[in-house]
């Protein structure tokens, strides 16, 4: 299998994704019906209704940020799939001010920018969204901030990104994205903030 092809990696992220939606479904179909059948309320019915919550959130931010880039996704579904995301990251909090009205495509390019602005938050801290679609600032504040310099120059384009790790898979995609739109990655940072703007 070719392993430079974009589009069929894109292919393969969205079905996973779709294969995934339906065996999550159920679940929430199966707590449902234990809900209705009376099962008291209980502390392991919460774990199983948050772990879905978030697998469920993952899997939509998945889908968007790795799946095949077609079809519309609007500016408040965009932020519904990233808010949906970090509230079940406890160290995580999104800010939202990002306005105005997006394509598929810079949505995309917007998820795999807040992953990657999240890579630099190992202690946790907030992500801001701001500016408006075509020219998105992403702002990481927390202590500690780590930046991996050879990802983040070889996202700006400025050297070559290091061999594929899927830890960072986000990066690579990132600058293809970018790249196929005629735009590139710009970031800067200090101990306690990174801001990149895509």
């Amino acid at each position: 299998m070719p392993q430079n092809d974009p589009a069929l990696a894109a292919l393969i992220g969205s079905r996973i994704c779709h294969d995934l939606a339906s065996p999550l479904g159920a679940i929430a179909n199966g707590l449902e019906l234990l809900t209705l059948s009376g099962l008291v309320e209980s502390a392991e019915l919460t774990l199983l209704r948050d772990s879905l919550r978030g697998a469920r959130a993952s899997l939509d931010l998945a889908r968007l940020a790795f799946g095949r880039a077609g079809g519309d996704v609007t500016t408040e579904a965009l932020h519904g799939i990233l808010a949906a995301h970090y509230v079940t990251k406890s160290r995580l909090t999104l800010d939202w001010r990002l306005t105005g009205s997006t394509s598929r495509a810079r949505a995309q390019i917007i998820a795999l920018a807040c992953l990657a602005a999240e890579a630099a938050l190992p202690r946790g801290g907030v992500l801001q969204v701001s500016g408006c679609p075509a020219a998105t600032r992403i702002t990481a504040t927390g202590t500690g901030v780590t930046v991996d310099a050879a990802l983040w120059e070889g996202l700006s384009g400025d050297t070559p990104l290091p061999v594929s790790d899927p830890r960072h898979v986000e990066f690579r995609l990132l600058r293809d994205c970018l790249a196929a739109q005629g735009a590139r990655a710009d970031h800067y940072h200090t101990a306690d903030r990174l801001t990149l703007t895509v």
